[in-house]
């Protein structure tokens, strides 16, 4: 046991770090790695199925850019047995990654989804670190509740 310091009243602090998948935003995946990344290290949901959706039916040199604007594009994909058809790339796209603890809620954010020949994908975080806000603010909230009791004695103090 050590106390902090002598004038806080506490006998005991704990310390945790979540151990989160890795992926590597800002960089380039082929689609087959980052159609496992999208189901292995997301929050199922419904940008995430529709990035799955266009990311399956992706064919070989078919990602082309569109507009002056830097953030729309186009990408040729198969719609059917024998079918290519251009499809717009909308952004952002809302997404959650693991990013902290399993057990709170996983903070969705925005992410621009850019695509390059090849084919390849990637995911740009586009929320400024918002998220990590939401996530603080998640895990203190679990921790008040699953720590209620202690909270009611005035036996915990949480520090984010």
């Amino acid at each position: 046991m050590s106390k902090l310091n002598n004038d806080q009243n506490r006998n005991h602090y704990i310390q945790a770090s979540a151990y989160v998948p890795s992926f590597r935003f800002d960089s380039y995946y082929d689609p087959e790695d980052i159609n496992i990344k999208l189901q292995s290290v997301f929050v199922p949901n419904k940008d995430q199925a529709l990035i799955l959706k266009m990311v399956g039916n992706l064919k070989e040199d078919n990602v082309r850019g569109v507009g002056d604007d830097g953030i729309s594009q186009a990408v040729s994909m198969k719609t059917g047995v024998a079918t290519v058809a251009d499809v717009k790339v909308v952004n952002p796209v809302t997404l959650a990654p693991y990013r902290t603890f399993i057990e709170v809620d996983q903070p969705e954010s925005k992410f621009v989804l850019q695509m390059q020949n090849g084919p390849r994908v990637a995911l740009f975080e586009a929320d400024g670190g918002a998220w990590k806000n939401e996530a603080i603010q998640n895990i203190e909230d679990y921790l008040m509740e699953a720590l209620a009791e202690y909270n009611e004695a005035e036996k915990l103090t949480i520090i984010v």
